[in-house]
């Protein structure tokens, strides 16, 4: 195979990493974090996905790994719980805090190298929390609940890009809303479902780029 033909597959299966969930596309508002909306088309009902195949080269090698945002739209679920103080500024840095360290470890683990200087064989990994959904730890709790439906999981919605370092130019972006997880979480805290979603789509991103790693 093709070193563009790797690459290709890298790009798309890191795109599809944060594509598989559960909703509906009528939640997935944009925001404005990403480079370009314009070329995303509806992969399922809950994501949005772009993969620009032209400017797959086969060269790189590294990803830099932004420190992961934070872009709530009008409408967002989240803005309830953070008007309300249930949300709180050392909630969000957790959850960032906790969502970069499984990217970063995610890529590494693959066998990519983690850079942090744009360089001609280097692209850039940006996401951005878009929402959150607070977990009914009740509901969560009980075994029933989770049989039945999703009630009580919690979920988070992201938005995401590969670029290249130096030029800017989009290889590949993805918008999702996800559902957490239906087994109990650690502590079941408030936003237990939130880390469920982001594992699962640090989970997929890593498998999905060592299958595609070629030295």
């Amino acid at each position: 195979m093709s070193r563009r033909n790797v690459l290709l597959m890298v790009v798309s299966l890191c795109c599809l990493a944060f594509v598989c969930g559960c909703g509906s596309s009528d939640r997935l508002v944009t925001t404005g974090f990403l480079s370009d909306y314009s070329n995303l088309q509806e992969h399922s009902s809950s994501s949005l996905r772009y993969v620009n195949k032209p400017a797959l080269t086969g060269k790189y090698r590294s990803i830099i790994v932004d420190r992961v945002e934070v872009h709530f739209q009008a409408g967002a679920k989240a803005i309830k719980p953070k008007s309300e103080g249930k949300l709180t500024e050392k909630d969000m840095a957790d959850l960032t805090n906790y969502f970069h360290s499984a990217l970063v470890k995610a890529v590494s683990d693959a066998g990519w190298k983690v850079v942090h200087q744009p360089g001609p064989n280097v692209c850039r990994l940006r996401v951005a929390i878009t929402d959150l959904e607070e977990t009914n730890v009740l509901l969560a709790a009980v075994p029933q609940a989770r049989l039945v439906a999703k009630a009580g999981t919690g979920g988070a919605g992201v938005e995401a890009e590969l670029i290249d370092s130096h030029t800017g130019v989009q290889l590949g972006a993805a918008v999702e809303m996800r559902g957490g997880s239906r087994v109990p979480f650690t502590g079941l805290s408030e936003w237990g479902g939130a880390k469920a979603a982001m594992d699962v789509w640090t989970g997929r991103l890593k498998q999905h780029l060592v299958e595609a790693k070629v030295w």
